[in-house]
């Protein structure tokens, strides 16, 4: 930019006619606009991808940023707290581990529950990222406490005993048990 100016500088000293100057200057002007604007773009984009980058901290880690010092990043709809205040805990329910696995989105009333630590949140509200077609499908209507530690997706991790993971594990799984406890209701526990 500091070369545009140079270059207008540089013209007023020569003898040009009036119109080449008046074109000079609106290309100087729309040259100097382009600049700005792709300034905003790349500007927005940062500030875009430093979001994203956030929200996977966040979901890898959801306790991680609640001590952060900076101003949070908007976040997207999946991990934003609930507008609405979560009712009281309801912890005189049991469920069977049976009675959980009815509760995997698959059935007519469509209610899906994941338990961590024993502890039954009901997580209906997020059948797309629950549901039978959710990418953490394979957590519902189960006490997923051992894949949430380990950060897995595979069903077979998925069970209620975590006693065989890792002191990184367990407080990967303490920070998921914090995170689904802001956001989703608790219904019940799972029989000890």
């Amino acid at each position: 930019m500091v070369n545009v100016y140079t270059y207008l500088e540089n013209l007023f000293k020569e003898s040009y006619t009036l119109p080449t100057i008046v074109a000079t200057i609106s290309i100087a002007v729309l040259i100097t606009l382009f600049q700005d604007h792709q300034e905003q773009k790349k500007e927005k984009a940062d500030a875009a991808a430093k979001a994203l980058e956030g929200d996977k901290k966040e979901a890898a880690h959801p306790s991680s940023s609640d001590n952060s010092e900076e101003s949070p990043a908007p976040k997207p709809k999946a991990f934003a707290l609930p507008t609405t205040p979560l009712p009281p805990p309801n912890l005189e329910r049991i469920f069977t581990k049976e009675e959980l696995a009815e509760h995997d989105g698959e059935k007519e009333d469509g209610t899906i529950y994941v338990a961590i630590k024993g502890i039954v949140f009901d997580v209906t509200a997020k059948k797309a990222m629950y549901g039978p077609s959710g990418g953490y499908h394979c957590f519902a209507g189960k006490d997923a406490s051992k894949a949430l530690g380990k950060s897995s997706l595979k069903p077979e991790d998925c069970i209620a005993d975590y006693s065989e993971l890792t002191e990184k594990e367990r407080k990967t799984m303490e920070d998921w048990y914090v995170f689904f406890e802001k956001r989703y209701a608790i219904v019940g526990r799972t029989e000890a």
